[in-house]
């Protein structure tokens, strides 16, 4: 039966206490892996850290969930090693706007000498950097200081739709050659530009990665509680898996390369 390693999903940010228990272990009974997101970019420094290490102490409790940040906006010389000691398995630079460390998405900006400082002390703490939401002055800027393979947890495929959060081909080349990995997201936007997409067009996105670079540095971050706009038929892991595994075999994948795409690559990646 098929599994899911969920690079992205932001349900602790958007769920109560009480539902977050019943979501995990409702969508733990397949031992799929979840990558618990932490979105800071609406609270303030203290609350960041706070929120933080309150969800650090909640997912140390399930085997099957891992520590994420997106956005590390709050970040200061004075909380950095405090920061540090959450262990997070990635954490973005930064959300779709500029910030001290990174330029967004959606603005014009660089890397800066206190980035730099912040990317080496990530990598030096065995903390993946997420290049999700840089724009691509800071994405070439992270590219030549990094020490490790490359890495981003939820996008899709700027060749296929041209929005701003996708990523191009050169950018795919320099992460798979890295021995990197992609998350290919749900969100309709980046799927096929309107506000509702089907799963159809999220497998084109699979079938573009996969003829030009192959299967073995993709994987699925769904963005999960991330995005309003998912395709239908792909609100649960569940209906995910099935419904997108189906279409794929379908367009001649094996159950080998699902196994990889939807779980082997980032359980490797993560290992």
């Amino acid at each position: 039966m098929l599994k899911i390693f969920d690079l992205h999903n932001d349900y602790y940010f958007k769920l109560k206490n009480n539902r977050k228990k019943r979501y995990v272990e409702k969508n733990n009974i397949l031992n799929n892996n979840i990558i618990s997101a932490i979105w800071t970019s609406e609270l303030s420094c203290s609350e960041s850290m706070q929120e933080i290490k309150k969800a650090k102490s909640f997912i140390n409790n399930y085997k099957n969930l891992l520590l994420a940040v997106e956005d590390l906006h709050f970040i200061t010389k004075d909380n950095l090693e405090d920061f540090l000691l959450c262990k997070p398995v990635y954490a973005g630079l930064t959300w779709n706007t500029c910030n001290a460390i990174a330029g967004g998405s959606h603005e014009v900006g660089n890397l800066t000498k206190f980035g730099k400082m912040v990317v080496n002390r990530l990598e030096n703490n065995k903390i993946q950097v997420d290049t999700a939401h840089l724009n691509e002055d800071s994405f070439m800027d992270f590219s030549k200081i990094t020490k490790r393979p490359m890495f981003c947890s939820h996008t899709a495929f700027y060749g296929v739709n041209q929005n701003l959060r996708n990523l191009k081909d050169y950018q795919l080349k320099m992460i798979v050659d890295s021995g990197g990995l992609v998350g290919l997201c749900l969100v309709s936007d980046f799927i096929n530009g309107n506000k509702k997409c089907k799963l159809d067009e999220v497998a084109l996105h699979i079938d573009y990665f996969a003829c030009k670079f192959g299967i073995n540095n993709l994987a699925i971050g769904t963005d999960f509680y991330g995005t309003k706009h998912l395709p239908k038929y792909a609100n649960s892991y569940d209906t995910l898996l099935n419904n997108l595994s189906s279409i794929l075999v379908k367009m001649g994948y094996t159950e080998r390369s699902l196994n990889k795409i939807f779980y082997e690559n980032a359980q490797n990646f993560f290992a």
